[in-house]
């Protein structure tokens, strides 16, 4: 999915700069050896779309599971070895084993905090998720938007608790982040768009993507204007602007007080003589309880053996518990993507199973009618073109009907390229003119391109030719029957 077109290529990267928005305050918590906020960020987005990159040309390969569990695991431990060298033991020769036995002396060694050598395994697996995550997914507008409140919330996570406990602000993450999703959303509501019309997945263009980046510009620019002077200076001076009216109110409000006081007093009194009695009232139980005398304690079984038996004992647990994770990672590992592999079938499957049904309620069919024109009018303003783009409409709408009329009906999911040569079946001997009024028909519903006068009176002789050649049809059909 990430190198289908250039429009999901945009999308992808808008996604990943999401993610990488939102993992960077959690990475500039748990590992202390981490750069600055942007250049932490920039390697984390580094390293998401490097992963993305590999996984999505690995599985165009065609390999199949078990190889591809295998290649991905030889590649998760291979680029987790060789970031821990970079980082941490960059000055040791990489291919002498030295440096692999210092990792796992300082891993084992390590006082408080999480061993740096574990942050960055940890790190590349959850990127390596991530991606995983990217090049499955369906990228809907539906999902996508879930994505993007996701993701904002663990941002919001993340931040606060990059600010709690390490004092670091990372404010302009957020607007970064806004201005990704936005963009991503745009996109993905724009390609599902552009997927129902059977587009072939082109760059928008440029007039078109420089309105989308106005757009999101000025929506952030003011949220950020706003989120300025929405501040606890800000609301106070707001507040002191209506310091004559609370000096007016105030002995109003007190003397208010002060009767609800008065009304509220027997009741109150009622309470506190109800408190004494209680609280003054004897235990239900005078026993006491005897003091327990301390327990003998007795030597430790350890103090009996040799010396050397508890260092054995606890190297073995060490070499136990690396063992023990290795085996908890490659089993994640695997489990996940089987998972991914199953979820990619069963999407698959539905897929191909379901079918959009178009709601035919009155009220339904005039919502669509009045977005349809609203659509017109935005691209074709209020002139000429507009009553042309209409004019075609309605000539592919009888087309279609008179079709249906004669048992070829259109499907509400078929796009109109498709359902051509359903009508050169219905309409024998108007190939020519059946093509340009659906050609003009996709240019003014699924585009902005207007028609011209001549096309309009040449789309018009079009019509009244099929119209004409399907009645002369039907009473020779009707002749033979009654004959």
């Amino acid at each position: 999915m990430f190198l289908a077109n250039r429009r999901m290529t945009l999308l992808f990267l808008c996604l990943a700069g999401m993610e990488a928005t939102w993992i960077t305050p959690f990475w500039l918590l748990i590992f202390a050896l981490a750069p600055s906020p942007w250049a932490s960020y920039a390697g984390v987005l580094a390293g998401l779309l490097i992963w993305t990159l590999v996984l999505e040309l690995l599985s165009r390969t065609g390999v199949r599971s078990p190889a591809y569990d295998l290649a991905v695991l030889a590649l998760m431990a291979f680029t987790s070895l060789l970031i821990v060298w970079a980082v941490l033991y960059r000055t040791a020769p990489l291919g002498v084993v030295g440096w692999l036995l210092r990792m796992f002396g300082d891993i084992f060694s390590s006082g408080a905090g999480l061993p740096p050598a574990v942050g960055l395994i940890a790190i590349n697996l959850l990127l390596w998720q991530r991606a995983t995550a990217a090049t499955s997914r369906d990228p809907s507008f539906f999902n996508v938007g879930v994505s993007f409140r996701v993701g904002m919330l663990l941002l919001i996570a993340g931040a606060g608790l990059l600010s709690l406990l390490r004092g670091q602000s990372v404010v302009s993450f957020l607007w970064l982040y806004f201005t990704l999703g936005l963009v991503a959303v745009s996109i993905a509501r724009i390609n599902e768009k552009a997927t129902e019309a059977q587009s072939a997945g082109k760059m928008l263009p440029m007039r078109r993507f420089g309105q989308l980046l106005l757009a999101v510009g000025v929506t952030i620019g003011v949220a950020w204007v706003v989120s300025s002077a929405y501040t606890p200076e800000g609301i106070l001076r707001f507040f002191r602007l209506f310091n004559p009216v609370w000096r007016l109110v105030s002995p109003l409000a007190f003397a208010l007080l002060m009767l609800i006081g008065e009304m509220l007093s027997p009741l109150l009194l009622w309470l506190e003589a109800l408190l004494r009695r209680l609280l003054g009232s004897p235990t239900q139980s005078g026993s006491e309880v005897a003091p327990v005398g301390p327990v003998a304690t007795q030597p430790g079984y350890f103090a009996k053996l040799p010396a050397e038996v508890p260092h054995l004992l606890v190297d073995i647990l060490v070499v136990a518990g690396i063992v023990v994770a290795v085996i908890a990672v490659a089993g994640f590992l695997l489990l996940y993507l089987e998972r991914v592999r199953k979820g990619g079938l069963r999407d698959e499957v539905e897929e191909e199973g379901v079918e959009r049904v178009t709601p035919g309620g009155l009220l339904e069919r005039g919502a669509r009618a009045l977005r349809n024109a609203a659509g017109l009018i935005r691209r074709f303003g209020l002139g000429t073109h507009l009553l042309a783009a209409i004019t075609v409409q309605n000539i592919y709408a009888n087309v279609s009907r008179l079709a249906r009329d004669r048992g070829h009906p259109r499907h509400p999911a078929q796009p109109p390229d498709d359902y051509l040569p359903v009508l050169v079946q219905a309409f024998g001997g108007f190939e020519d003119q059946l093509t340009r009024i659906t050609a003009a028909y996709m240019r003014v519903h699924y585009g902005d391109h207007p028609v011209s006068r001549d096309e309009l009176a040449r789309l018009r002789e079009d019509y009244r030719t099929v119209r004409e050649g399907d009645e002369a049809n039907q009473r020779m059909t009707n002749q033979r029957i009654s004959e």
